[in-house]
């Protein structure tokens, strides 16, 4: 990895970049270490926002690398303490 920057956030997939370049995205449950992974993959400490408390990443947050894919940070679930109605907003982003 030469290149890793933050792109864009959003709860809605239709916002999501739309340029056709190949995207790897990461799910799981709350506080397993998803953010951390792509920090330690693109060699920054400080790309992905991490947290000790679950249910930091919220929102579908874009990375580009090297100007040619996208890492993707998905919300976790499971342990995530935040209210039933983000959760559900959480599942349908995710599932679609």
């Amino acid at each position: 990895v030469k290149t890793a920057e933050f792109v864009i956030s959003n709860t809605e997939v239709s916002k999501c970049p739309t340029d056709g370049l190949l995207e790897y995205a990461f799910i799981g449950r709350s506080n397993v270490g998803k953010s951390s992974l792509i920090n330690m993959l693109v060699g920054n400490k400080k790309l992905a926002k991490t947290s000790g408390r679950p249910g930091k990443t919220q929102l579908i947050n874009h990375f580009i690398i090297n100007n040619d894919w996208y890492l993707v940070d998905l919300p976790g679930y499971g342990y995530a303490k935040t209210s039933k109605t983000n959760r559900i907003k959480w599942e349908k982003f995710i599932a679609e």
